[in-house]
């Protein structure tokens, strides 16, 4: 069985997330983001009556750590670009 961790990375691959704030409130990312955390979140937030559920689920993302996943994946690419360059 995979962990949340997982399965939320699959989600963001599957869509070719490279960053959070590609993450559109009313695109498909997001709606299975949403569907997916749909137990989790609270009605008033899912209802974005007490709260704003793009925030829910980004202030989720980073409690998973996925943020910083992002950002190391983001990092590693640029120094092979631009190792690649040196050459």
């Amino acid at each position: 069985m995979k962990t949340e961790y997982e399965q939320v990375r699959e989600i963001l691959k599957k869509y070719n997330i490279k960053d959070l704030e590609e993450i559109e409130y009313g695109k498909d990312c997001f709606g299975e983001l949403l569907d997916y955390f749909a137990e989790e979140i609270p009605y008033g937030v899912m209802k974005a009556r007490e709260g704003d559920p793009d925030q829910w689920i980004f202030d989720k993302l980073c409690e998973l750590g996925i943020d910083k996943e992002l950002e190391r994946e983001q990092e590693h690419i640029a120094k092979h670009y631009q190792w690649k360059d040196m050459i």
